[in-house]
């Protein structure tokens, strides 16, 4: 039996948002019309993990964005997370990252040190609403947000430039925690009618931090590095740890550039 990480999309997202709670194998059956088994089988081939060890890891990496990015305490983590007390929590937690939760806060500097060092604090950004936008997306699989798979994906879409009105990546994984081989990456554009093949979903709707980068996409990590510099020096600067969007545009005079928002936590 055959399927497409897209044609699952929607149980995934539908895990992805109940990742605190049990997920029955009635809920997955009603939504994905196969019987669990068979889904199942086909999760494994794609994500190459059971659904239940999918949904224990987006806890654990959701945990772990919370300990570095807000101020919560790791009780409350450990309760936001869906485990019921923060012994539990912090024996899955160590088990998972091989640090217990405290020393993941105390250490969250070097989760980054590697990643940050070549860049710069030279980042102008500002902070702002973004209104809710439905889009249509197709999403995959890629090794530390590979350029070349998220650009075959871009050409499978849009063979063609600016076929859609607005185009976005949707990043759903943290690449300095989720395991490289486990990172998730939307393609999502705004069209005036249903697209067949594709998920529907709606982006933003929220507070963000929104910062731009210049040029080519293959050079956009030095800016998400000149971010992160620059966040760990801005200590008051909350963040959250939904999606990262990224907004695809041109300038007046033709230069490509990239709207990038990070959640804030709120």
């Amino acid at each position: 039996m055959q399927a497409s990480f897209s044609e699952i999309q929607k149980i995934v997202d539908h895990i992805e948002n109940n990742f605190d709670r049990e997920i029955t194998a009635d809920e997955i059956e009603r939504l994905s019309h196969y019987s669990y088994r068979n889904f199942q089988r086909i999760f494994f081939k794609i994500f190459n993990e059971t659904v239940s060890g999918f949904q224990k890891r987006l806890k654990l990496e959701n945990a772990y964005k919370k300990l570095i990015y807000t101020e919560n305490t790791i009780s409350e983590i450990a309760w936001q997370v869906g485990y019921e007390n923060i012994q539990s929590f912090s024996k899955a937690f160590k088990k998972q990252f091989s640090v217990s939760p405290v020393e993941a806060r105390k250490q969250k500097q070097d989760v980054f040190k590697q990643f940050i060092e070549s860049g710069n604090l030279n980042l102008k950004f500002e902070i702002k609403f973004k209104d809710e936008v439905t889009v249509y997306c197709k999403f995959i699989k890629t090794k530390d947000y590979n350029n070349a798979e998220i650009d075959a994906l871009w050409k499978e879409i849009e063979p063609e430039d600016e076929i859609f009105e607005a185009a976005y990546g949707i990043i759903h994984d943290q690449p300095l925690i989720t395991d490289r081989f486990h990172c998730r990456y939307g393609a999502a554009v705004t069209c005036d009618h249903d697209l067949k093949g594709f998920f529907k979903r709606e982006i933003f709707g929220r507070k963000y931090v929104k910062f731009i980068h210049h040029g080519l996409h293959e050079n956009i990590l030095e800016t998400y590095r000149s971010f992160y510099r620059f966040w760990l020096s801005e200590q008051s600067l909350l963040l959250d740890n939904s999606d990262v969007i990224e907004e695809y545009a041109k300038t007046e005079n033709g230069e490509k550039v990239t709207h990038i928002y990070f959640p804030l936590y709120e």
